[in-house]
């Protein structure tokens, strides 16, 4: 069996994502540059536009890494995000936990959308390191 590396726990409409913490600290430790971000937010921006989503670039990384520190889809804040402690707690070694919260989401369409982004960024996560 595989290791599970995220998993959401689904209320009415927010939720939040637990993420294994050794698979957010090899992404935060993975240094990319800025083209391969530009580069998953393009396989967004497909994926908001299949889902008839206006918006951009959903996605924000922490600086120069592969760690998605937060999805955002517009519509009045709605997002997906972790906060600075989780990074800095991954830096150190020192993270128990790694979850992501859910802001403003009123419809379960948005529900799915972050989720079809966050499961995006984990299934590109090793192209994403290694494009040049």
């Amino acid at each position: 069996m595989e290791k599970i590396i995220w998993q959401p726990s689904l209320g009415y409409y927010e939720f939040n994502i637990s993420l294994d913490k050794d698979f957010a600290r090899d992404m935060l430790l993975a240094k990319i540059p800025a083209k391969n971000q530009d580069a998953l937010n393009q396989v967004a921006n497909r994926e908001l536009e299949r889902l008839k989503i206006g918006w951009k670039n959903p996605y924000s990384f922490h600086e120069d890494s592969c760690f998605v520190k937060q999805i955002y889809i517009g519509s009045n804040g709605v997002g997906l995000s972790t906060n600075h402690q989780t990074i800095n707690n991954l830096l150190k070694n020192g993270a128990d936990k790694v979850k992501y919260y859910s802001h403003n989401v009123d419809y379960t369409s948005q529900q799915h959308a972050l989720m079809i982004l966050f499961e995006k960024w984990v299934d590109y996560s090793d192209v994403i390191k290694k494009i040049d």
